[in-house]
């Protein structure tokens, strides 16, 4: 059996060649359907993309399935389209704030001591709502989780909170996060070699712009990249308080490390 030509990407060179052809009737409907859905018409708004790779693939009738391995080129390059087409949908806000999961109570996280979650697996949103509610719970001294406890009651008369090589996530990171802001003992704490990726630490920066009593922060060795050391650098810009930062062994990009260096007020104590 002869393999397929792959169908040329729209907008491609070769796609505009083709086009500058004489075409059939069946081709002058294939670039109808093209067109329509990238001017997202009304025809177009209508016209899912696995029409548009059915139409492409030039099956011998309208919809006609043509199978992967009839085409001399990896599958993977025949999604492409389909790709173009999932990054359309936007992106998540970082920031976002949920609701609290259907089996969880504001009563259970506002009154208790001890707030258990170990029943519970939050998504980030449903995490900064959870947070927020904690914030407000004056007796709250533990949360505990199906593999570990955050003795969050040690941040109301502790200078040095030495957290470092634990199994802290980023639903950890947000809730200690949020009760930082308005926390007026915590002097030093270390969060090394723990497993917060941008969400958390975008959380922690974000606390650092009301937090004026922190002056130690260690991150090392953590798991975040672009997004969390873009928050430190726009925190650094309002935060005069820390004189000890430590974000070494992340993945915090060479250009983003070089604005944290221009925000950083101090000549020592900054550690990429």
């Amino acid at each position: 059996m002869s393999k397929r030509k792959a169908p040329e990407p729209v907008g491609s060179k070769a796609a505009g060649k083709r086009r500058a052809e004489p075409q059939s009737a069946d081709d002058d409907a294939t670039d109808d359907l093209v067109n329509s859905l990238l001017e997202g018409d009304a025809v177009g708004d209508d016209i899912g993309i696995d029409q548009l790779l059915d139409s492409e693939a030039g099956g011998d009738e309208a919809g006609d399935d043509v199978p992967l391995e009839d085409f001399d080129c990896p599958p993977e390059d025949l999604l492409g389209l389909r790709q173009q087409d999932s990054s359309l949908t936007p992106a998540p806000d970082d920031d976002e704030v949920g609701e609290l999961p259907d089996d969880l109570a504001e009563t259970q996280l506002l009154e208790p001591e001890q707030v258990d979650l170990s029943k519970h697996t939050l998504t980030l949103p449903q995490a900064r709502c959870v947070a927020r509610l904690l914030a407000q719970n004056s007796s709250l001294s533990e949360i505990r989780f199906e593999d570990h406890s955050l003795p969050v009651g040690d941040m109301k008369d502790s200078e040095e909170l030495e957290w470092d090589s634990e199994e802290y996530t980023d639903i950890d990171a947000i809730i200690i996060a949020e009760l930082l802001k308005n926390n007026s003992s915590v002097e030093r704490l270390d969060l090394a070699r723990c497993h917060i990726a941008d969400a958390g630490a975008v959380a922690l920066a974000q606390a650092l712009t009301e937090n004026s009593t922190l002056e130690y922060l260690n991150l090392e060795s953590n798991t975040f990249g672009e997004k969390g050391g873009s928050a430190f650098c726009d925190a650094l810009e309002k935060n005069e308080s820390v004189q000890y930062l430590n974000l070494m062994y992340n993945s915090v990009p060479s250009a983003v490390q070089d604005k944290i260096r221009s925000a950083w007020k101090h000549g020592v104590g900054l550690h990429l």
